[in-house]
């Protein structure tokens, strides 16, 4: 069984403002764990459902290696803790990254992605990235927490390997970029077509939410545009389905 303090502090990391003040996010469900073992992340707790230990006696096995801390909990524990309905029978409390802008300003190309509300959308997308070799992403003030439990959980472990900054002014972020000669391109509906653009490593993709796009202001920044065509009558394509054809055209 569990402390009722340990209890209480991941009850705690279920909202923002503790994940922030605490600078710790969950991860639920072996995968992501793994890959959290396999990164620089520090993991400060794994916890176990008790009568689980040999499904997990792998990733156990590489926690004692590392020196981390493991818990075990029980069905009644299971109320307080789990963040979905089918608890995967492991979590681990992780430490955030925190990276600036100079952290991502190395030559390679940037994601960027203003107001996505969506969690599942924004783990696809980071696992996207990761799948195509992009590791740089910026999302805008007003977009989900990228460390909230569905999101990491639906990055299957990617949010481990992406470098992501959170801009509190995302105008003024994309104008530094633009000072330090990166290309800044979106996607419209009246682009050009996307099969002429081509990969160049100072870019800035810039994608908006599907239901507010890209704010003014941001599109008065924007070098080039481009479409991805179609031929149904639906108004507008997912938006984590929209990186992946332009990542795919690109990379």
């Amino acid at each position: 069984m569990i402390s009722q303090s340990l209890k209480k502090h991941i009850s705690k990391l279920q909202q923002k403002k503790y994940r922030k003040e605490f600078g710790e996010f969950i991860v639920e469900g072996k995968k992501g764990i793994e890959e959290a073992l396999k990164s620089e992340s520090e993991i400060i707790f794994i916890i176990i459902e008790g009568n689980k230990r040999e499904e997990f006696q792998d990733i156990i096995q590489k926690a004692e290696k590392k020196n981390i801390n493991i818990e075990y909990c029980t069905n009644k524990d299971l109320n307080f803790i789990k963040t979905t309905t089918n608890y995967p029978g492991i979590m681990a409390i992780v430490q955030m990254s925190d990276y600036s802008l100079d952290d991502l300003m190395n030559k390679s190309p940037i994601i960027c992605l203003d107001r996505v509300n969506d969690p599942g959308n924004l783990g696809t997308i980071i696992r996207t990235a990761d799948w195509f070799g992009i590791k740089n992403i910026i999302l805008s003030e007003g977009s989900v927490d990228p460390f909230m439990d569905k999101v990491a959980r639906s990055s299957m472990g990617s949010i481990f390997r992406e470098n992501i900054f959170l801009s509190k002014n995302i105008v003024q972020t994309v104008l530094n970029l633009k000072k330090k000669n990166y290309k800044i391109v979106s996607l419209d509906l009246n682009g050009k077509n996307l099969e002429i653009l081509k990969s160049a490593p100072k870019t800035v993709y810039i994608f908006g939410s599907e239901s507010h796009g890209l704010s003014k202001d941001l599109r008065n920044l924007i070098e080039e545009t481009y479409t991805i065509s179609g031929a149904g009558e639906t108004e507008s394509l997912n938006l984590a389905i929209s990186v992946g054809i332009v990542l795919n055209k690109i990379f």
